[in-house]
């Protein structure tokens, strides 16, 4: 079952990656570099913010297998989540770099994934975030990597229709 699960897991994460990829490789460099308000990302930053944030979720994962009693997670105000989405970070990146590196991600979790079993799903660390604490490590899986990719994708193709509305 939990191979199973895994393997689902990582199907989804690779399809959603997969469809990232071919919807902004369709897009103008223009509203791919576009904010839709200040309080939105621009498409480039939503792809700087993944190739940060999988990653990082990933490293908690194995940190969290080696060790569970580590403290896992950081907030909204962490300094690399928050270096990842500046505009000056995102500018020097050309949108081919950032889908080079989004490219990445589903062989990472792949291979993350497949070092999984059953135990590792259900250890549960001490977390920053008090409404994470007590949740298993397939919760990460669940929502920090899988359904974390697909609410990007969902807020692309929201930067994609608010542009079509004013353009």
């Amino acid at each position: 079952m939990t191979k199973a699960l895994l393997q689902s897991s990582t199907a989804t994460v690779k399809e959603t990656i997969d469809n990232i990829a071919e919807l902004v490789q369709s897009l103008s460099e223009e509203l791919i570099r576009w904010k839709p308000s200040a309080d939105e990302w621009s498409v480039a930053q939503i792809l700087s913010h993944l190739n940060e944030a999988i990653p990082y979720w990933i490293e908690e994962i194995k940190r969290i297998k080696h060790d569970a009693s580590v403290t896992w997670g950081r907030g909204l105000t962490d300094e690399t989540r928050l270096a990842a989405v500046a505009e000056t970070h995102v500018n020097a990146l050309s949108t081919a770099e950032l889908l080079a590196q989004l490219k990445t991600i589903p062989a990472a979790v792949e291979h993350l994934f497949q070092q999984l079993d059953e135990h590792d799903l259900s250890v549960v660390a001490p977390s920053r975030n008090p409404k994470f604490n007590g949740q298993p490590l397939q919760f990460i899986i669940d929502h920090l990597i899988v359904e974390h990719v697909q609410k990007h994708l969902s807020q692309i193709e929201r930067n994609v229709r608010k542009w079509n509305k004013t353009h």
